[in-house]
């Protein structure tokens, strides 16, 4: 007794069950991008994405049965196609005090308490498209370990973040590597242009010097035509000259050639950043219209699951008409014998068919009302209108909704039988789009921490260089 005021003290409990990493677990299921055929969509084969897809949705639902299977997403915005997941695993717990407790207890589930088991599963389940095991890392660790020896290197998970770090630190070093060959190659064309002009100058005064002296030691008879070839050294020496000063001007091309690649390198370096900024900008749209298609599918099937349940019940009454006129035919059968109780009776079957009529048309009434709520709902003209100072919380107009007064009430006539139903998903819509709205606000103000803090660390010309792009002034690359 004392046990039982104590627990009634307590009230409800929280079903549950604590653990490090929470009540829900979340997975994915992909393999390398080589297997599909490439990195990205329009590189992978069709039949190998839906032989995937097949087999991943058939090992979800056979190891997580009984409704643990809570979420899947296919996703195609990275290199290789995956599927996010999500279960919750309920168990069955008897207990001394508390007597018999329905649970939240992921370890319950063999997969998630042993995840090198899934791993084993998995493997045996993809073995019939061609995809194998991977390594068994873990084991090898655990052996290793055993008997001594030195432990394998364990991988590391690299975060996104972490690899476009990477990334952009290797661009900038390819960037400076690039300008850095530039240079070499533009000082070795100077001093190659030297080394010629040098080299040049020097043959022509040695073979001036040479000439000369020859013409020295000739006889007067020859002076006359030592003084034409003198004439004719001093005008190749001349031209010698005129190469040398040209080796000198295009030594000074190569210089100012090597000046005029800096700016170019720089734009270049801007023109990189740009594009890196595209590509993530593409990258979150893709993502954020992968998760509103998700959601719509998902509303779109809870809808559907309304529209089969009524549908079902209309199948019920159906079959209660049916045997309603099964029942009649027998009772027309003995109306030889009781003519007064066949009367009777088929007054009551008359009452009886009416009734089922009724609930068979109300029933299409309020499965017409539903399909024509939705309708409005995924074209914009209902949405669900949160409570302000001034209004209360309930469904409004959107923006197609119609224009007359008298379309309006129309169409409210037409879903009224199932107002309540309709309310109710739009404000599901609602409270979905809010959440992942939030989602989406808390990943840019991420991005822009981010950014903010690069630009911290930014050179001052940086600095003004990006400030001046970001005015639209000229002469930023």
């Amino acid at each position: 007794m004392k046990d039982a005021r104590k627990l009634e003290a307590e009230g409800p409990a929280d079903p549950w069950r604590s653990c490090s990493r929470g009540p829900l677990r979340e997975g994915i299921i992909t393999v390398n991008k080589d297997w599909f055929g490439g990195a990205g969509l329009l590189e992978w084969d069709p039949e190998r994405v839906s032989a995937f897809r097949k087999t991943a949705m058939s090992f979800l639902l056979e190891n997580f049965p009984n409704g643990q299977l809570r979420y899947a997403s296919a996703h195609v915005d990275e290199e290789a196609y995956h599927i996010h997941f999500v279960v919750a695993v309920w168990t069955e717990k008897p207990s001394a005090n508390r007597g018999h407790q329905i649970l939240l207890q992921a370890s319950e589930n063999p997969l998630i308490k042993s995840y090198e088991h899934a791993q084993d599963l998995a493997g045996e389940a993809f073995e019939t498209i061609g995809i194998t095991r991977g390594e068994r890392r873990a084991e090898a660790r655990r052996q290793a370990r055993a008997e001594g020896k030195p432990l394998p290197e364990k991988r590391q998970h690299v975060p996104p973040s972490k690899w476009r770090a990477g990334e952009r630190l290797k661009a900038q070093a390819e960037k400076k590597r690039i300008l850095g060959d530039a240079q070499d190659e533009a000082k070795a064309a100077v001093e190659n242009g030297r080394d010629l002009a040098k080299a040049t100058v020097k043959k022509s005064r040695k073979r001036a010097v040479k000439e000369a002296r020859v013409r020295k030691q000739r006889t007067a008879r020859e002076t006359a035509k030592m003084i034409r070839r003198r004439d004719a050294a001093e005008a190749e020496a001349v031209q010698k000259e005129k190469a040398a000063d040209a080796a000198n001007a295009l030594k000074r091309k190569f210089v100012a050639e090597v000046g005029a690649l800096e700016p170019r390198v720089k734009g270049y370096e801007a023109r990189a950043e740009e594009a890196a900024e595209k590509y993530r900008a593409e990258t979150a749209a893709r993502k954020a219209e992968e998760e509103e298609r998700a959601r719509v599918i998902q509303e779109r099937q809870q809808a559907e699951q309304v529209l089969n349940a009524a549908k079902a019940e209309k199948s019920d009454l159906a079959a209660q008409l049916r045997q309603m006129v099964q029942h009649r035919g027998q009772e027309e059968k003995a109306a030889a014998e009781a003519r007064a109780a066949r009367l009777t009776e088929e007054k009551r079957l008359q009452e009886a068919e009416e009734k089922v009529r009724l609930k068979a048309a109300e029933a299409e009434i309020i499965t017409d009302a539903i399909e024509t709520g939705l309708d409005l709902l995924a074209d914009g003209a209902l949405q669900w209108q949160e409570a302000s100072a001034d209004q209360q919380a309930g469904l409004s107009w959107g923006a197609t909704a119609p224009d007359t007064k008298g379309a309006r009430a129309e169409t409210l006539k037409e879903i009224r039988p199932a107002m309540p139903m309709v309310t109710r998903i739009a404000q599901l819509v609602a409270q979905t789009v809010k959440r992942v709205l939030a989602k989406e606000r808390q990943k840019l103000k991420q991005d822009a921490d981010y950014v903010r803090a690069l630009r911290q660390k930014w050179e001052p010309e940086d600095d003004a260089r990006l400030s001046g792009i970001s005015r639209g002034e000229p002469g930023n690359g």
